[in-house]
């Protein structure tokens, strides 16, 4: 380069340096002491700083000691950090957050800001030639552009920070704006920060907006921080110096008792606690990431700043975004952290996005226990409390989100009432207590959406029509062969060209592309399923080809609408919705009408036949049978034989004109006779009898044998579990078995009919566990007697939602929430237990928790609470030898109106309490020893 260009250069750099700050402004504000002398003094050694390695800044660590000295960390190893490799520079980081972003940059000489474009400070940054003026640029949070990819903050800051585990994160993800305007910023955005500064630059003593920490990691360069505590004397002292406007003439460090000096270099980082007055030098060109962050081990601080910020009157633009409203937002987290609830108002969607789905809410508030709270917390908790309380009505700031603030600080005196006590040994868990329970599960929910989206696309992708076979019901499949096509002539022999069949079937193997189960809701490798071919609820769709059960089908708002073109077609939900059908619908299946004498429009011979999705096919057909049967002139043809004819019935007389034709008849033979002696039987030896002849063989076939399948002590195969499922029974028993819970989980999905199921004696980890599914049938009568294992946690995961979940789903409830009759007999639950009961068994009518030792009369009291539903419904209640059951139980259960079985055997209850509480019914009932049961009804006198 000539030396003309270069004194032009030099000109161009210094008089754009000179938009910014004028030379008047530089003298007005210049600093009277010398900041080399103060690099060079001995004056400030390297107090306060805390040198350690990355793997020991934990969690742990802030929970045994707090924070409240500053850390330096030689190496970031360990930190779990990330940030660009060193050869990034100035040019990069306009590539990242675009050259047109408008910076505050700070000129050291007065302390004040101005504006310049990020295109602006590049070329005067990385200018060869640029003139003396120190710049800096300390305000540049990068969060919602591309360099934010490149940035990750300390896991433990991360672990602490009240922007990522208080403040609410859906607002957060809806941040689309990467500047900081206040009218468009949805949350704090504080967290990522790039500081730019030219050699020679100083910042003089400050401190964080907001009381806020602070991380910085050097990429390139240098920097040198002065550092003095936040001590009462100190703050007080740095209010008078902000205050007194003689900043520029006093170097605020050799005013207070000591002060320390740090040199913080390339790959270094610096961790600054709350409060901490600080003043930062920048000996050479440098390149500096961090953030700033609020967290539960300084609170007391942090307010502590924030009133100091208020008396020296800091700009609001200079002050921490939403100071008030995250307070708030933090003790909603603690309640919800120690009590299990929050004061957020908000849709169910976002409370599944923030906490989880219903029953992982409810079983994090059952593993709550008593966590401890550190000092700092436990003090910082009643120090938000009172800042709110100082605040005028105007600046309380409640968010929109919480509507009773009231009752979120009596729950926060709750909290403070309840650990004020607790062990600081305890408290040190390394586990983190403020987080977002339902944002574990992202990647988790995230990858099962992808691969559901993938396994639909692959569906979509296989566009050929499922197999199809004759339905062998139509004209053309009843027609005769010709016998003389080339498929009746040839070996093999084909199907003949007069057979053309107008109805074709999905053929029986066909499976859901869901669930991969047939038609018929089993698995086509089952052979011991009836299949017929009319009943087959597989629909395939005319768009996209796919076949699905419809309940299988994802619920998109629209209903799938039937074909009558075809069996077993429709223009399925996803196709209504992402991909309709025209306007002018395909014809539907049309029907022929006699030709009238007039000689009609072809339009008025012929009607049209449509439904809609909820309509069934025997529906369309009888409108189909009623629109022929009215078009038709000519006589209806009788069919020859019965189609399906219903069940034989043999009536006693039948059997005594046989006696008398033939007296030798073997009654042992005839069904009539033999039909009520095998309702007597128990289901091992019905199937013994069904071996024996043929005869027996048919009669044991009758399903009014099968409507109870007892397998009690019997050894559960594969055979047994096939059979039931065959005759879809309405009781099952599987009392004292070794059913396990793979047979089970088999089992339940396919005997959708079951009303009553008895587990007696199983044990309830291996097997009886598995009824937390959402394909168990809807029992209205369960039996868990002498279960092994059935404590109250585990009657509550039973009751609760189910944890798995299938397409077309959208009852999401308990499957055992139409339970009328519940027996625990001699099993581990306690009073919590009815307290369960009542909640989630609202149609409950008979409850045996006989032999239950740990009930009391506080469970009791859960039955005869004012809007329990037992109230009501409760008819029958077995509490016998129950020995902490006394007659204070009684006084409750007398609000149960409609009670009218009581069993107190081998109780504390006495006779006078249950003659009492006789008394107080409006039934009649009577007392019998030490059950209580209605009058039994004697026969009239003549």
């Amino acid at each position: 380069m000539s030396s003309k260009k270069k004194s032009n250069s030099s000109r161009s750099a210094k008089s754009k340096a000179k938009v910014y700050v004028s030379d008047d402004e530089e003298d007005a504000f210049a600093h009277t002491f010398d900041v080399s002398e103060k690099l060079m003094s001995k004056d400030f050694p390297k107090y306060f700083v805390k040198e350690m390695k990355g793997e020991d800044v934990t969690l742990e660590h802030f929970q045994r000691q707090g924070f409240a000295t500053p850390l330096f960390i030689p190496e970031k190893a360990g930190l779990h950090i990330t940030v660009p490799d060193p050869t990034f520079t100035v040019s990069d980081v306009r590539n990242m957050v675009g050259g047109k972003r408008i910076l505050e940059v700070m000129n050291t000489a007065t302390q004040l800001n101005s504006e310049m474009t990020m295109k602006d400070w590049e070329e005067f940054f990385m200018h060869p030639n640029r003139d003396e003026t120190k710049l800096n640029v300390i305000s540049l949070e990068f969060s919602q552009t591309r360099l934010e990819n490149y940035v990750t903050a300390p896991r433990v800051v991360r672990q602490i920070d009240w922007v990522d585990n208080v403040w609410p994160r859906h607002l957060k993800d809806d941040q689309d704006d990467g500047t900081n305007n206040m009218n468009k910023m949805k949350y704090p955005k504080v967290q990522k920060y790039c500081l730019m500064s030219v050699a020679g630059c100083y910042t003089d003593f400050h401190i964080d907006f907001g009381g806020t920490s602070v991380w910085y990691h050097i990429l390139r360069g240098q920097k040198v921080f002065w550092l003095i505590p936040p001590t009462d004397a100190n703050l007080k002292m740095y209010e008078e110096w902000t205050l007194s406007g003689k900043q520029g003439d006093v170097f605020f460090g050799d005013t207070v008792e000591k002060c320390g000096r740090v040199v913080v270099n390339a790959g270094n980082t610096l961790f600054i606690p709350s409060g901490w007055i600080h003043a930062v030098y920048t000996p050479e060109d440098s390149l500096v990431f961090g953030g700033n962050f609020l967290h539960s081990f300084a609170i007391e601080k942090q307010l502590r700043i924030a009133q100091i910020e208020e008396l020296t009157r800091v700009p609001s633009k200079y002050r921490f975004p939403f100071f008030t409203e995250l307070q708030w937002y933090a003790l909603d987290k603690y309640v919800y952290a120690l009590l299990g609830r929050t004061h957020l108002s908000v849709e169910e969607e976002v409370l599944i996005r923030l906490y989880g789905e219903k029953w992982e809410r409810d079983e994090f508030k059952l593993g709550i226990g008593h966590p401890h709270l550190t000092p700092q917390e436990l003090y910082g908790l009643k120090a938000i409390v009172m800042f709110i309380h100082a605040l005028p009505v105007t600046r309380k700031s409640v968010p929109k989100l919480i509507k009773d603030p009231v009752g979120l600080i009596r729950d926060i005196r709750t909290i403070v009432e309840s650990h004020k006590n607790d062990s600081g040994e305890k408290s040190v868990t390394g586990k983190p207590l403020l987080f977002w329970p339902g944002l574990k599960n992202e990647k988790k929910w995230t990858k099962l959406k992808q691969l559901k989206r993938e396994s639909q696309g692959s569906a979509r992708d296989k566009k050929g029509p499922a197999i199809r076979v004759p339905c062998k019901a139509c004209e053309g499949c009843l027609v005769q062969v010709c016998g003389a096509c080339q498929g009746c002539v040839s070996l093999p022999r084909r199907r003949c060209v007069n057979k053309r069949c107008s109805q074709p079937c999905l053929d029986s193997s066909t499976t859901c592309s869901y669930c991969g189960l047939d038609g018929w809701y089993a698995s086509p490798s089952m052979s011991l399923v009836d299949r017929p071919i009319e009943t087959n609820v597989l629909m395939e769709c005319t768009a996209c080809m796919r076949v699905v059960h419809p309940t299988c089908e994802t619920d998109y708002g629209v209903e799938g609408i039937i074909s009558t073109l075809q069996p077993n077609t429709w223009h399925c939900p996803s196709c209504m919705k992402f991909n309709p059908p025209e306007e002018t619908e395909p014809p539907a299946k049309t029907v022929k009408l006699e030709q009238d004498v007039g000689g009609a429009d072809d339009k008025d011979q012929e009607f049209l036949v449509r439904g809609t999705s909820d309509q069934s096919k025997l529906e369309l057909r009888v409108q189909m049978a009623e629109k022929i049967m009215a078009a038709s002139k000519k006589q209806l043809k009788l069919p020859s034989y019965v189609f399906r004819p219903p069940p034989r019935t043999v009536k006693a007389e039948d059997v005594y004109q046989k006696i008398k034709k033939k007296p030798d008849l073997d009654l042992k033979m005839e069904e009539v006779v033999m039909l009520p002696i095998f309702k007597y039987l128990r289901t091992a030896d019905l199937a013994t009898c069904g071996c024996v002849c043929k005869t027996w063989h048919t009669i044991s076939l009758d399903p009014a044998l099968w409507t109870v399948v007892d397998l009690t002590n019997q050894k559960i195969n594969s055979h047994l579990l096939s059979i039931t499922v065959q005759k879809q029974p309405v009781g099952l028993l599987l009392d004292w078995t070794n059913m396990g819970k793979q047979q089970l989980n088999w089992l339940l999905p396919r005997i959708p009919q079951t009303k009553d199921l008895s587990l007696v004696g199983l044990e309830y980890n291996m097997t009886v566990s598995a009824l937390n599914t959402c394909n168990c049938p809807m029992l209205q009568e369960l039996n868990l007697s002498f279960v092994a294992n059935l404590n109250d946690a585990a009657l509550h995961k039973l009751l609760t939602t189910p944890r798995d979940s299938r397409p077309g789903l959208l009852d999401k409830k308990s499957r055992l929430k139409n339970l009328k009759k519940l027996s625990l007999k001699n099993t581990e639950v306690s009073d919590i237990s009815l307290r369960y009961i009542t909640q989630y068994l609202p149609q409950l009518t008979y409850l045996a928790v006989s032999g239950c030792w740990k009930l009391s009369d506080a469970g009791l009291a859960q039955l005869g609470m004012a809007e329990s539903p037992s109230c009501e419904n409760l008819l029958a209640l077995d509490v016998s030898y129950c020995r902490s059951v006394t007659d204070s139980g009684l006084s409750h259960l007398a609000r149960c109106v409609n009670l009218t079985r009581l069993d107190s055997s081998n109780t504390q209850m006495t006779s006078e309490g249950l003659a009492k509480f006789v008394s107080s019914s409006k039934h009649k009932l009577k007392l019998y020893g030490s059950v209580v049961d209605k009058k039994q009804s004697g026969r009239r006198k003549k």
